[in-house]
């Protein structure tokens, strides 16, 4: 199996206050009250709830692969499974075994072919930690209440694209739909909506399976939504699951 990978040059650029941690930059977020979920979605992204956070920043773009790539270097970090027959993609029936060459990878390409764990042990190694659920749709919603599908983020189906080549949402922070999932830091709980609000909810503290958000570069429509939910295995790594970090 092969998946095509492009670089496309990006030449977008914001001016907003941030603080550079391994050459990321980082957005502050003021904590604040929101309306986590959907009454219009899946089964999972309801009910509708309120939830208050505290001040936090997040990375205004995912990690890249030259980003990750320092890290292992640095020893902090395991290599991504590029190579190793661990990565997965989806065929249209089910998932299967892929190889990503260093000819269809670059810098400033998202980081792909990660697991779960491998994105947290990033995260931690510089004081940081994958955003929770509530942590992460404050920041897809951007202050707007709605749901639906951004549908740009759709028209790539090649290969994730260079982290800057779209603009950023109006609080600054690069494709939060589209271009690859983000591992979250959650247990996927269907019914954790029900339960889980108030202050700084972190989700069930036990699970089988880790949420990613967003939707990748060959998501569809009902996917590709800032209140959709999806899990996977902590330990499963695929070409179109990447990450960004938190910090308080």
């Amino acid at each position: 199996m092969h998946i095509r990978f492009f670089l496309i040059q990006g030449t977008i650029l914001i001016n907003i206050l941030t603080t550079c941690i391994t050459d990321a930059q980082m957005i502050k977020i003021p904590g604040g009250k929101f309306e986590m979920g959907s009454a219009d979605g899946e089964n999972d992204e309801a009910p509708v709830r309120t939830v208050e956070l505290s001040p936090y920043s997040i990375m205004a773009k995912e990690v890249t692969e030259d980003q990750y790539d320092s890290c292992v270097r640095e020893g902090k970090c395991t290599p991504a499974h590029y190579e190793d027959g661990v990565c997965r993609a989806w065929d249209g029936k089910r998932f299967k075994k892929i190889i990503i060459p260093s000819s269809s990878r670059g810098p400033g390409l998202p980081v792909v072919c990660i697991t779960w764990y491998q994105a947290m042990q990033y995260c931690k190694a510089y004081g940081m930690s994958l955003p929770t659920e509530a942590q992460w749709e404050y920041v897809a919603k951007a202050g707007d209440s709605k749901s639906g599908t951004d549908r740009s983020v759709l028209s790539r189906r090649d290969g994730p694209q260079k982290i800057n080549n779209r603009s950023p949402n109006s609080w600054g922070v690069y494709d939060m739909l589209g271009n690859v999932w983000e591992w979250i830091y959650d247990w996927y709980d269907p019914v954790s909506y029900t339960y889980d609000s108030g202050m700084d909810p972190k989700g069930s503290v036990v699970g089988l399976y880790r949420v990613i958000r967003g939707g990748g570069w060959y998501s569809n429509a009902s996917q590709a939504r800032v209140t959709n939910r999806q899990w996977f295995s902590p330990d499963f790594a695929e070409v179109s699951i990447g990450f960004r970090c938190v910090s308080p």
